[in-house]
């Protein structure tokens, strides 16, 4: 068995929205919570408003008071308090496959077989696109996909990335490369017998069939279904009438309505699991670990 958890993944992990004080009244365990020096805080704030998408710190601080809440109510951390277990919880908003694999193999570096073996690792696959690039001039890593710039950067270090992506990315080429990525964590875990499950946000079996088999530039279509099978097998699958599915936000979303907009009288502006719908997840993925482990 296990006696820690190492999570890695994206906002869905990390629990986007969840320090937003504009939401805490539509949920059972916010509603209490003493919004009243946020409200201060933003009388005087040109982001000001009902439903702001900032809620990154860089942009709006008074979000930063709230982070507790973000940390006590994602999904990872109601996995790890559910069962009795430490956590380490790597997951950040924006995160890519590139930023999540790294950590990851980061993090089993720097850790004795011993302490690996009473891991369970939690690997969430976020939607592919996404990208990593390091900075010198910044001294870090930058999470983007496009010209979506997750990280709030110098201005002409968005510039570069934004022409990066008109001259250099291919999105068949990137799926391809994310896929051997994956192959790989995945064969690294299997080496070191690690306890892993990844947790995959979208259907990447579609995101496949979505592209011209002609594109694929590195491997053959057949050659990445056949890795995506071996992701599935090392997957949590959720529970449906149908027999379950790998694709976790269809799930919250079609199968539960417990995405913010579903829980918050329709008052949000994008498809991440709200604080509901983290305990839903929480408990599905609590089932399958006591049933799987």
């Amino acid at each position: 068995m296990f006696n820690k958890i190492y999570s890695n993944g994206c906002s869905f992990m990390w629990g986007h929205h969840h320090n937003n004080p504009w939401y805490f009244k539509y949920f059972e365990e916010t509603k209490d919570i003493d919004i009243s020096k946020f409200l201060e805080e933003c009388k005087n704030h040109s982001q000001q408003k009902e439903n702001t998408q900032y809620t990154n710190p860089n942009v709006f601080q008074p979000f930063n008071d709230y982070d507790w809440v973000r940390e006590k109510y994602n999904y990872a951390s109601r996995i790890a308090d559910s069962l009795g277990v430490e956590l380490v919880n790597e997951s950040i908003f924006g995160g890519s496959t590139a930023r999540i694999i790294r950590k990851t193999i980061k993090y089993i570096i720097e850790n004795t077989e011993e302490d690996l073996k009473s891991t369970l690792f939690l690997i969430e696959m976020p939607p592919p696109g996404r990208n990593e690039m390091y900075f010198c001039s910044e001294n870090r890593y930058v999470n983007f996909a496009g010209d979506n710039n997750f990280d709030f950067i110098k201005q002409e270090n968005f510039n570069f990335i934004i022409e990066w992506y008109e001259k250099s990315f291919d999105e068949a080429i990137h799926l391809t490369s994310e896929y051997q990525q994956w192959y790989l964590l995945l064969n690294l875990f299997i080496s070191k017998n690690i306890q892993f499950k990844f947790i995959q946000t979208d259907d990447r079996t579609c995101g496949l069939k979505d592209i011209d088999k002609k594109y694929l530039k590195y491997a053959t279509f057949e050659k990445l279904i056949k890795i995506q099978k071996e992701i599935n097998k090392n997957s949590i699958k959720f529970e449906t009438n149908d027999g379950g599915t790998y694709h976790m936000t269809k799930w919250y979303n079609d199968i539960c309505k417990a995405k913010f907009s579903d829980d918050t009288e329709g008052i949000s502006f994008d498809g991440h699991n709200s604080i509901r719908g983290s305990k839903l997840i929480a408990e599905q993925i609590v089932k399958y670990i006591k049933n799987n482990f």
